[in-house]
């Protein structure tokens, strides 16, 4: 054999994935090879996989659920507020780390449809129930964020919509608290108006509520 054919030979590879022979070096058919079925690829895949993270970090979920026991969220500031409603949650109340990790999702996603801070629906609840699902106060408040009972029976059909159930009793609190800020356009007076008092100055429910809202959590 030639020296010439001897490079030729040395030259010329056979992939198994692809099932063709291919010259080694620049030419259309080897880049191919090269970018399908080798560490090629999946260094492209990395480098494309970084240039999106660094380019739109919030589009991108934080963790698999399945990998971390995450849930897949939106943005990284759910994840935050998320955290926040836990830390609030486990200073304040003495709910099983399971149930505070459950019901925060149900917070945040509740807080942030009627465009409420997470946090300040955290503190109505621990003011309200201390987290207790099943409170029910001797003037007929129930659930996690005390939904009174006569005064909303015209309006929701407690029959199909169970107020003991974290996600409704906190959509349910969560649209009340919503409306009271809107009609109102101050917090201070809101929150009284959630407890039921007209005058803000005759009661200290939103001072207690407002201690747990501005307390630091970590």
């Amino acid at each position: 054999m030639s020296a010439i054919h001897k490079l030729l030979y040395q030259r010329i590879v056979f992939c198994p994935k692809c099932r063709r022979s291919m010259f080694v070096g620049l030419n259309t058919r080897y880049v191919i090879h090269l970018a399908r079925h080798t560490m090629v690829n999946k260094l492209l895949i990395f480098l494309t996989a970084t240039v999106l993270i660094s380019m739109a970090p919030s589009t991108i979920s934080i963790m698999s659920a399945k990998r971390a026991g995450l849930a897949t969220y939106i943005s990284e500031e759910q994840y935050r507020q998320e955290r926040i409603v836990q830390a609030t949650l486990r200073r304040h109340s003495n709910i099983k780390l399971e149930e505070i990790s459950k019901l925060s999702k149900i917070i945040v996603r509740h807080a942030e449809n009627k465009k409420l801070d997470p946090k300040l629906v955290a503190s109505i609840i621990v003011v309200e129930s201390r987290g207790k699902p099943t409170a029910i106060s001797e003037a007929k408040a129930v659930g996690l964020m005390q939904i009174h009972v006569p005064t909303w029976r015209n309006v929701v059909d407690f029959t199909e919509n169970n107020p003991f159930d974290p996600d409704v009793n906190i959509e349910l609190g969560t649209a009340i608290l919503a409306d009271y800020l809107s009609r109102y356009k101050d917090l201070r007076t809101a929150l009284a108006a959630y407890e039921g008092i007209q005058d803000p100055t005759k009661t200290e429910y939103p001072i207690k509520v407002m201690e747990v809202y501005r307390g630091k959590v970590r």
